[in-house]
């Protein structure tokens, strides 16, 4: 069973659990071995699903707090750059629903949805799919934000530093850019252009929209990179309960771990032990490096 300690000097909640030691691992791709594959003994059974949600069995947090599991498709191969529009859809209806169940929780202050892509960053399971945590506490970054967040809000308003050198997509509902002050060399962020404190209030279309442009980046590092690329796609939204949640704008961040071809970001002592990231290219550097691979992207869109 999972544990909840805070640690007495940085005040920082912690959860630890001696069973994820025992986690299943089928990371070299076995069909038969896969626990995501439908199948009388697995995870998903033998229902009919297009995006299947469960609870882990290997949980991160218990009550108090969520944590979930999202399939995105009983197809094995099938990952978030290869479903198609409607299937993506079926995602986004996932994330929503569980979006509002889990903040309607009291034992729920933040949900986040967030997928390990890559055995580099942690995926244990071949089978494509995410999670969702539904934290008993707001994460110290999501505080932080929640307690310093800018008013007017810095994603509203379209004067942010250098924004159209950064910027790799403009639609009508959504922005996708290199970030002003990225954490990782490649790191791209994606945001609606009105402003929404979570998922729940974006309509279907929209979110819809949403997933296909996440889908293309993913295919951008892929081709860029030449590989299928290790990376952690993260969704902030306002905490479940905190006074002034309102002013929160969500966004998706896409952190690829690589810096390079075949070379690693690795996070080591100023980020590790500090939390403070010490990057190793300008955005704008990034977004004109990827930006002639999105020229060919959008027409995918």
């Amino acid at each position: 069973m999972p544990e909840i300690r805070r640690d007495p000097i940085s005040g920082e909640w912690i959860s630890l659990s001696g069973d994820r030691q025992t986690r299943p691992l089928t990371v070299s791709g076995h069909l038969l071995a896969c626990p995501f594959c439908p199948g009388p003994t697995t995870e998903v059974g033998l229902h009919a699903f297009q995006t299947a949600v469960f609870d882990n069995r290997f949980p991160a947090f218990d009550r108090p707090g969520a944590s979930e599991i999202v399939v995105y498709s009983p197809d094995h191969w099938a990952d978030l750059s290869t479903l198609s529009r409607d299937h993506l859809g079926a995602v986004w209806s996932a994330w929503h629903h569980r979006t509002q169940a889990l903040g309607g929780r009291p034992d729920v202050a933040q949900v986040f949805i967030f997928e390990n892509r890559g055995t580099k960053v942690g995926a244990s399971i071949a089978h494509p799919h995410g999670q969702i945590y539904g934290y008993p506490f707001v994460p110290p970054r999501m505080q932080r934000e929640g307690e310093t967040w800018p008013d007017p809000c810095p994603l509203c308003r379209d004067d942010s530093p250098k924004l159209v050198e950064r910027t790799l997509l403009a639609t009508p509902d959504w922005r996708l850019v290199a970030p002003w002050a990225a954490r990782m060399p490649f790191q791209l962020t994606l945001y609606p252009r009105a402003h929404h404190s979570d998922i729940t209030t974006v309509d279907y279309q929209s979110g819809r929209d949403a997933m296909g442009i996440l889908q293309v980046v993913y295919a951008l590092y892929d081709r860029w990179f030449g590989h299928k690329t290790a990376l952690v796609m993260a969704l902030y939204q306002a905490p479940s309960h905190l006074f002034g949640r309102e002013r929160y704008h969500l966004r998706f961040d896409c952190l690829p771990i690589e810096r390079g071809p075949e070379k690693i970001k690795y996070l080591a002592g100023s980020e590790l032990a500090m939390g403070a990231f010490v990057g190793d290219m300008l955005p704008e550097q990034v977004a004109a490096s990827l930006r002639p691979l999105m020229q060919t992207a959008k027409g995918e869109l």
